[in-house]
């Protein structure tokens, strides 16, 4: 089952990081309207995290049991091959200066940065939320077979929902209990990065695809409620809490609007459904894992060749070299990588037959 409109939020999702890292003071995203909502936009990540959630449970919904060893080749051939494109090259020029060890490089294409306080945002930083998705998938199996297959939706609403709030309660108290150190230190790590302290996201996700497969039958025009939804987090975006959001809070309101998107018939779904919108939810991977070797390799270029801009149009130049390199990427990499792979696998599965 594909539900193609969610494809191109996954872009919206990595071009609202690349913001916060990179353009929150490049026009429009520096104005007092939307700055506010711009500063929080990493949480894109725990967009990214409830989705693909979602996603995996769609994907095996046919299945009455994943097959691990599959299901891991698989993600293997979803992950690495950028990943190793993203960390290799960028890691051959900034050794060069002495920030980075050889344990940081192969922390980053082990993707264990993220379990290990005072590594998980060294190198090419982003890839800590993938260090976190390896965990998921690492559980998906058994939580798929011994789980969410033998257990229906109404009974695990509960359990994931205290899990979530659960979550969110203690990463907020150790922010202010006096545990917390601040950025740059194991704390810091420990409560933005460790695995485990994600892991609400991903089950909202595995929730919200439960409920999508037995309620898709209710599909309509969700046009406004869309709307709605995103206008909240907008402003939830926008106006804070007077709590973190790192890790969770967001998760249930990214939910309700994966849902609604799912199940929408409207001209959202018309509109993100349409080849150029898709494709550029594809090479988003490509654009969140690139984003820093790009822009660091750019600056560095336009150093050594004594090019100033201005620093709204070295943004803009920067962001157009990166969706073109994720595309091509995507194109040329990743996508004949991974079908070779998969191409791998289903030859061993005939001749096995």
């Amino acid at each position: 089952m594909r539900l193609e409109q969610l494809t191109f939020t996954r872009f919206i999702a990595a071009l609202g990081i690349v913001i916060f890292h990179f353009g929150l003071n490049a026009y429009p995203f520096n104005t007092e309207l939307v700055l506010a909502a711009f500063e929080k936009a990493n949480m894109g990540v725990s967009y990214f995290f409830v989705l693909s959630g979602f996603i995996m449970v769609i994907a095996y919904s046919n299945f009455n049991r994943i097959d691990a060893v599959g299901y891991y080749k698989n993600r293997f051939a979803r992950l690495y091959p950028l990943l190793v494109l993203s960390v290799l090259p960028f890691f051959a020029a900034i050794m060069l200066t002495d920030k980075v060890t050889f344990t940081d490089l192969i922390l980053n294409l082990s993707l264990l940065q993220a379990w290990i306080p005072g590594h998980a945002v060294v190198g090419n930083y982003p890839l800590w939320s993938l260090s976190v998705e390896v965990f998921f998938y690492a559980l998906f199996p058994l939580l798929y077979n011994r789980i969410l297959k033998k257990y229906d939706v109404t009974t695990l609403i509960l359990p994931i929902l205290l899990l979530w709030a659960g979550t969110v309660v203690l990463h907020n108290y150790l922010l202010s209990n006096g545990f917390y150190q601040g950025f740059g230190t194991q704390s810091h790590d420990l409560i933005y990065y460790f695995p485990p302290m994600h892991l609400n996201q991903f089950l909202i996700g595995n929730l919200t695809g439960m409920l999508f497969l037995k309620r898709k039958s209710i599909k309509g025009n969700y046009d406004l409620l869309i709307v709605l939804a995103g206008l909240i987090i907008f402003m939830l975006l926008k106006y804070s809490l007077g709590i973190d959001y790192h890790d969770g809070f967001l998760a249930v309101f990214f939910a309700v609007f994966i849902f609604l998107m799912a199940v929408n018939t409207g001209v959202f779904c018309k509109l993100f459904s349409g080849k150029p919108l898709v494709f550029l939810g594809e090479i988003s991977y490509g654009i969140y894992v690139l984003m820093v070797p790009v822009y660091d390799t750019i600056e560095l270029i336009f150093e050594k060749l004594g090019i100033n801009f201005n620093e709204v149009g070295m943004f803009y130049l920067k962001l157009a070299v990166l969706i073109a390199i994720s595309a091509f990427c995507h194109i040329f990499i990743e996508k004949p990588l991974r079908n070779k792979i998969k191409m791998l696998q289903l030859k061993k599965h005939n001749a096995a037959l």
